[in-house]
């Protein structure tokens, strides 16, 4: 399997592993507590800062921690991939809060683009559904680049100024 394919492989399942324990804690804290805190948020702001939270930094602590201090997530870790400093070793703190930042980026906009500033299921959003267009094209970008590089190095590790190799 080509590198592009391992790490697109990999960005995967950390997905999934993500998605599937942050959603059961949601879905956990939304049945235990009788609909709290979702009952009480209505404004697109405050349903953006709940997904942050309870979201959005978990996922961000995740890949921070993991890339910095064993050189792989979990996802990465199956596929036996690891990243890296240009000289081999292992990327410092603000390399790994770089690389999540760009990382993320599409992400993180996608659910301003959803949530804010009002909720696509408001009435009133109707007219700010066209703004989803930016992440996707983003990400469309990001795949693009990091197959155009065989893998080697995507747009979020050319600007933290790291590589992913096979170990």
């Amino acid at each position: 399997m080509r590198l592009s394919a391992k790490r697109l492989f990999a960005y995967w399942l950390d997905f999934v592993l993500l998605a599937s324990v942050l959603v059961g804690f949601q879905w956990l804290f939304h049945t235990t507590t009788s609909g709290f805190p979702f009952s009480m948020l209505d404004e697109g702001y405050e349903i953006e800062l709940w997904v942050l939270l309870t979201m959005s930094l978990p996922v961000w602590l995740y890949f921070i921690c993991c890339e910095m201090r064993k050189q792989q997530t979990v996802g990465k870790r199956f596929p036996k991939l690891a990243v890296m400093n240009r000289e081999g070793g292992k990327i410092n703190f603000k390399q790994a809060l770089f690389r999540t930042l760009i990382r993320l980026l599409p992400w993180e906009l996608t659910h301003i683009a959803i949530l804010v500033p009002e909720p696509w299921w408001a009435t009133e959003a109707a007219g700010t559904r066209h703004f989803i267009f930016v992440p996707n094209a983003l990400m469309i970008l990001y795949i693009v680049y990091l197959f155009a590089n065989k893998g080697r190095q995507g747009i979020h590790d050319r600007l933290a100024n790291t590589i992913v190799k096979e170990r």
